[in-house]
């Protein structure tokens, strides 16, 4: 146990070492590190900054009553561990944290290229310490939030964290194309999973500070346990190799997600050039797998796979589960023939028209171009006929304006709300219900929202509900004049490329669902209309911009799933911030499969299928579904001071609340990657 003496470093004064790589401060006066920033970046980006400091400890170890941490329907926040001391011994740099009964050693030490972090645990006190699950964490304060398109592609990253026990990684890349990233691979002990600490008055745009949690465990008095882990710099793309250079192992799933009759093909490679190839069955059938892989160093390695119905079972089970439970059938109502969120916890519908989000139209238009597709393969399905003909006469009624193609964003068709996202979601829709029935109104409806989304200032927006490229041959197919589309669609085009890598701020001030519709409709307008050279330069950059919001976890959850932090609050019933699988990594999907075919490689078609069935996990084989699978353990809302905010909630898993999620089959149904659903 370290004792301080003549080498103690001033607690007046950070420290600062420096390497071929980076240059690191501590902060004396928390011996915790302040900054972390790359040698060569003009941008002197600090990656390591958060509302707290990293490596600073929080612990439940004052806990005495023996309870399980919950008080009602909080859990208990943690306390930071008190810090005693900062000293160098041999090179290293030491923090000390003791609270009389946990005591936490840092070391940490700069060797050529990388940093080395051992957090050294001891029980100093007479009585057993019992460490659950988020008991004791580990700030990793990660500078991932959004502050608009500049500052963030400049100086903020993206954080992929996987905690898979013994070979436990962060991935971290600038939101924006840069050389250099930075990896955590674990070293020693093992990690369970993780938490997030956000300050509430950032809302939707900050991520939180992430705090690594341990896998839960016992100190008898006098007995240490420890974390280890390594920060290495590596090169845009390098991620494996860094991996492996610094003692991980790369799991890589064929697919994450497989259906009947596949089975999970997993590849594990290890340092030393050891590779080998599992294959696991899924014995029990749909559901989740857990899995297991031991290395040769005595190290576990998990991972997370999904066996899903196949597409065309779970789309026919949602549609049927919507027709019967999420239709409002009251002929009294103003939504009479509204699909509305469904509570799966209380079984019953849900409205609100305050929470926007909520509400009958906006993203629940996401079930009728579902039902749309749907029926162009299964047209004898009368139910499912009659229920979206049956929406079809509330969207009129309500909040779609067949004569000037207005689309209002609640119903009763008030004005004093708009909102661009609405309308391209309709024209979508509209698409579908022609290919579906070939009425000629469907087109004239396509014709006129183009021209009304444009008219009201749409050029300078990016929408995820259209390409315009696709629908504009289909009108053209169908003998429209399509000039002024064209010539609104070409101005859209020229846009996006005037504002290149630097995206305009929407609801959320820069994020996946800006840049995903970036490339959807520069793609698709090469692709499909006319080659356009300033856009095809351009699109390289924003293709790579989007990936990097999309992990690479060896877990289904996780794997090309974009970074989004905010869906559950919005769209669940909990109403919670905290990092989701959500189905809107499925719009990325669509995105990587327009670059491909505008002449990307074949690679990002890949890409896009890991997607688009990751997502499939959102829905359960008798029709019911998620708005969001929330992510971390426990997330914990903080004022700018540190002070609390709200309490502490653990909300790992699904949000009772089917809402917006249905998008999510939708695109994977018209992909062209699962087969035909009716297009003509």
């Amino acid at each position: 146990m370290l004792v301080f003496a003549a080498m103690a470093l001033s607690a007046r004064a950070d420290v600062v070492r420096t390497n071929e790589c980076f240059a690191v401060a501590w902060n004396a006066a928390n011996g915790a590190l302040a900054s972390l920033v790359m040698n060569g970046d003009a941008d002197r980006m600090n990656w390591i900054e958060g509302l707290e400091c990293w490596g600073e400890i929080r612990t439940n170890a004052r806990r005495i009553d023996g309870g399980d941490g919950w008080t009602g329907a909080a859990f208990r926040d943690s306390e930071k561990l008190p810090f005693k001391g900062l000293c160098e011994e041999g090179g290293k740099v030491v923090s000390v944290y003791d609270n009389g009964l946990l005591r936490a050693e840092v070391v940490r030490e700069l060797t050529r290229d990388a940093l080395k972090e051992r957090y050294v645990f001891t029980n100093v006190s007479q009585a057993p310490l019992y460490f659950g699950r988020g008991d004791l964490g580990i700030l990793a304060t990660f500078n991932d939030d959004y502050a608009g398109a500049d500052e963030c592609i400049r100086r903020r990253c993206s954080a992929h964290v996987w905690c898979g026990g013994g070979n436990s990684w962060v991935r971290a890349v600038k939101m924006g194309p840069f050389p250099t990233e930075l990896a955590l691979v674990l070293s020693e002990g093992s990690l369970d999973w993780y938490s997030v600490r956000r300050v509430a008055a950032e809302g939707s745009n900050d991520r939180g500070d992430i705090v690594l949690h341990p896998d839960p465990f016992v100190l008898q008095p006098g007995e240490s346990a420890a974390v280890a882990w390594t920060l290495a710099a590596y090169g845009w793309g390098g991620f494996d190799e860094a991996l492996l250079r610094h003692g991980g192992a790369v799991v890589e799933f064929e697919q994450e997600t497989i259906f009947p009759g596949e089975q999970f093909q997993v590849t594990i490679r290890e340092p030393g050039g050891k590779v080998r190839r599992e294959t696991r069955a899924p014995e029990k059938g749909i559901g989740e797998y857990a899995f297991e892989f031991a290395l040769a160093d005595g190290r576990t390695a998990r991972a997370s796979g999904y066996c899903s119905p196949a597409l065309d079972d779970l789309v026919k089970a949602r549609v049927r589960f919507i027709v019967a439970n999420q239709q409002c059938l009251d002929e009294k109502s103003p939504l009479y023939g509204a699909f509305l969120p469904y509570d799966n916890e209380d079984g019953r519908q849900c409205f609100s028209a305050e929470w926007r989000d909520m509400n009958a139209c906006r993203e629940r238009t996401a079930m009728p171009i579902m039902v749309a597709k749907y029926l162009q393969l299964h047209g004898e399905d009368a139910a499912a006929r009659r229920a979206l003909d049956l929406w079809e006469q509330f969207a009129l009624r309500e909040f779609f304006d067949a004569g000037t193609c207005a689309v209002y964003d609640g119903i009763g068709k008030d004005p004093r709300f708009k909102r661009l996202y609405n309308g391209p979601q309709l024209i979508g829709l509209w698409k579908e219900m022609y290919l579906l029935k070939l009425e000629a109104k469907y087109l004239d409806w396509i014709e006129r929202s183009i021209a009304s989304f444009y008219d009201a200032g749409g050029t300078n927006f990016y929408p995820n509900g259209c390409s315009f490229s696709e629908e504009l041959v289909l009108l053209r197919c169908a003998g429209r004049d399509v000039s002024r589309i064209e010539r609104q669609l070409r101005e859209h085009v020229a846009n996006i490329v005037r504002n290149g890598v630097r995206p305009p701020a929407h609801e959320v001030k820069y994020e996946q669902t800006i840049v995903a519709p970036a490339v959807t409709i520069l793609a698709s307008y090469s692709a499909l209309v006319e080659r356009d050279e300033k856009a095809a330069a351009l699109l390289p950059d924003l293709v790579d911009m989007l990936s990097r919001f999309n992990g690479n976890q060896p877990d289904h959850r996780l794997n090309e799933i974009a970074i989004r932090h905010w869906d559950g609050y919005w769209f669940g019933k909990r109403h919670v911030y905290g990092d989701t699988l959500h189905q809107h990594s499925a719009l990325s999907a669509r995105a990587f499969l327009w670059y491909e075919r505008s002449g990307g490689d074949a690679a990002w078609r890949r890409r896009a299928e890991h997607a688009y069935r990751n997502v499939l996990a959102m829905f359960t084989p008798d029709g019911r579904a998620t708005a969001a699978y929330l992510l971390p353990l426990t997330v914990t809302m903080v004022n700018r001071d540190g002070s609390l905010a709200e309490p502490t909630r653990r909300v790992s898993g699904p949000d009772p609340l089917a809402n917006d999620q249905d998008s999510a089959l939708y695109n994977a149904m018209a992909s062209g990657l699962f087969g035909s659903w009716g297009e003509r």
